[in-house]
């Protein structure tokens, strides 16, 4: 049975969102140079766990349980991770895009699974990188942690604070990061070489 994912039921389980994932993407082999490096998603609440990402016998896989020396851990709790996928944002995101947008890609996600001369550059950094959405009084935060530390969602290296509606122009590709931060659309707190690093990279 396919997912639909630009209509996840709000009350979706961590566990069964990343079972979504892991089945839509069992078909999606290795590259020949794929790294054995796992994403780890830390999910902090309700059902909440721990889940690696990687590929594991030549496809991409998602499976309960850690890893060693995740180049990239990804944490956020219950609820914000509902907001992305299944509430707030993820409304928004079809009110602006129209009902079969998603906020989450299973097929995007694969494709950056296989830009692998990006693992070496994002295992030199060090940090934790919080992006907060900012919708009216509610804040919802996802944390990006890079190094293989343990994540410090509560006192993150750098963060990144933007509106709903400036978030959503960015994904449209209405809004241009760089001219975003200049113009103080985007806001950064903290240890600003970590982002400035990480765009450069991405932008590379």
């Amino acid at each position: 049975m396919t997912t639909d994912f630009a209509n996840l039921p709000a009350d979706i389980t961590p566990g069964a969102l990343f079972a979504a994932i892991a089945e839509a993407l069992k078909d999606e082999p290795a590259p020949a140079n794929a790294a054995p490096d796992k994403l780890l998603l830390h999910v902090d609440g309700e059902a909440g766990g721990t889940w690696a990402m990687g590929f594991s016998g030549g496809r991409l896989v998602i499976e309960e349980g850690a890893a060693d020396n995740p180049p990239l851990q990804v944490s956020a709790t219950t609820d914000d991770l509902r907001a992305f996928v299944a509430g707030k944002i993820r409304d928004a995101v079809k009110a602006k895009a129209g009902d079969k947008a998603s906020a989450i890609d299973p097929k995007k996600m694969a494709k950056l699974f296989r830009i692998t001369h990006k693992t070496e550059q994002v295992k030199a950094y060090k940090g934790d990188l919080q992006l907060v959405v900012e919708n009216g009084s509610d804040k919802h935060k996802l944390t990006l942690t890079f190094g293989g530390g343990k994540p410090n969602p509560a006192a993150p290296t750098t963060t990144i604070s933007i509106t709903l509606d400036d978030f959503l122009a960015l994904l449209g590709g209405e809004l241009n990061a760089q001219a975003a931060f200049f113009a103080g659309k985007i806001r950064l707190d903290g240890d600003m070489n970590l982002a400035m690093g990480l765009m450069s990279m991405a932008m590379g």
